[in-house]
């Protein structure tokens, strides 16, 4: 099986994720027992591992242990936490109004991100980490940050697609203050692992942005962008991670100064219609989803390589999840693979 790939004169990267909801079947614990204790979480971690580099023969790179939990800075100012026995942790909104959320946000300057149990967890969880598997300094990792308007819903619920409406102006407010309190958090977090507060580069995710219509962008979500990444980087590399836009949203993106954009999970959007809205300086990749690859033959896999790689795209990516193990659909990565073997160099 040909590594290296190249079409019309341009390399082709395919890769695989390892999304980590496939750890703990594997490992046989729950996904609560994932997230709430490490002792068990890194054991599965180290035996998925091993699991998972036997099986594809170092193939697929297994990233490095960690309990992602999207929603540590909403926790750490203020938001409940709902943990299931069998899913991922979650948080439920937790400003009655715009006013409230303001108020919060302002009370909440300047008063960290360290007072709460779930942050103790991660910090704890880090640190049994470095001993576990024998790093050389905590990384502080897994308790992660949303992006503005993602976040803006989170705290306001679905309310918050009223507020835009009801009170702009208020709304804006809000916006800049939770994207403030957002550049905080992350410094914060960068301090904690001995990092440079100012990045070269920087890379959201905000899905909940596509909530937002196209012709409200310019006033309620690229400002809001623009905010993080001047807070969190020098501006050398700007990447965004936004599921399912429309090809009406796409044409903002420049004003947001990207290099890279993922669509990754967006039925509205195809290769042709990103080409058409998308400016072409901001290079984008195409996701075969873990749901979609693993029902798909052998002959619709390379068929799927050849539409994507004949477009121009050079970062052609797929998925392995719980779900992929628990179908027993392992195999499919090696006919992922397969369908690029036409384009070994």
């Amino acid at each position: 099986m040909k590594l290296s790939y190249s079409y019309n004169g341009k390399a082709i990267y395919p890769s695989v994720e390892v999304v980590h909801g496939i750890v703990p079947p594997i490992a046989g614990i729950t996904d609560k027992e994932f997230f709430t204790d490490y002792t068990k979480c890194a054991a599965a971690w180290k035996t998925a591992t091993e699991f998972l580099t036997d099986y594809y023969k170092g193939l697929v790179r297994v990233p490095g242990p960690n309990a992602p939990l999207s929603y540590g800075h909403l926790i750490s100012i203020g938001a409940p936490v709902i943990i299931p026995e069998d899913g991922e942790p979650n948080v439920k909104p937790f400003a009655n109004s715009v006013d409230e959320a303001i108020e919060l946000l302002k009370a909440r300057k300047d008063k960290g991100f360290t007072d709460n149990p779930m942050f103790e967890y991660y910090m704890e969880m880090c640190e049994y980490f470095k001993d576990f598997f024998g790093e050389s300094r905590v990384n502080f990792r897994g308790y992660g940050v949303q992006g503005p308007l993602t976040s803006a819903v989170l705290m306001r619920g679905l309310d918050f697609l009223y507020d835009i409406y009801d009170e702009p102006e208020k709304s804006k407010e809000f916006l800049y203050l939770l994207t403030d309190s957002i550049v905080d958090f992350i410094k914060f977090s960068r301090r904690i692992n001995g990092a440079p507060e100012i990045a070269e580069g920087g890379g959201i995710c905000d899905d909940f942005a596509s909530l937002i219509p196209p012709d409200m962008w310019d006033e309620f979500v690229i400002p809001y962008f623009n905010q993080e990444f001047e807070g969190v980087s020098s501006g050398g590399y700007r990447s965004m991670h936004i599921e399912n836009l429309t090809p009406n949203h796409l044409k903002h993106l420049s004003k947001a100064k990207l290099n890279h954009f993922q669509p990754s999970v967006s039925d509205a959007l195809t290769i042709e219609n990103i080409k058409a809205n998308l400016d072409p300086d901001i290079v984008f990749d195409w996701l075969l989803y873990s749901f979609v690859v693993t029902v798909k033959t052998e002959k619709e896999i390379s068929e799927w390589i050849d539409t994507t790689v004949q477009a121009g795209i050079t970062s052609v990516r797929t998925q392995i999840d719980g779900g992929t193990y628990k179908h027993n659909k392992l195999d499919k990565i090696f006919e992922f693979f397969k369908g690029f073997d036409k384009y070994g160099v």
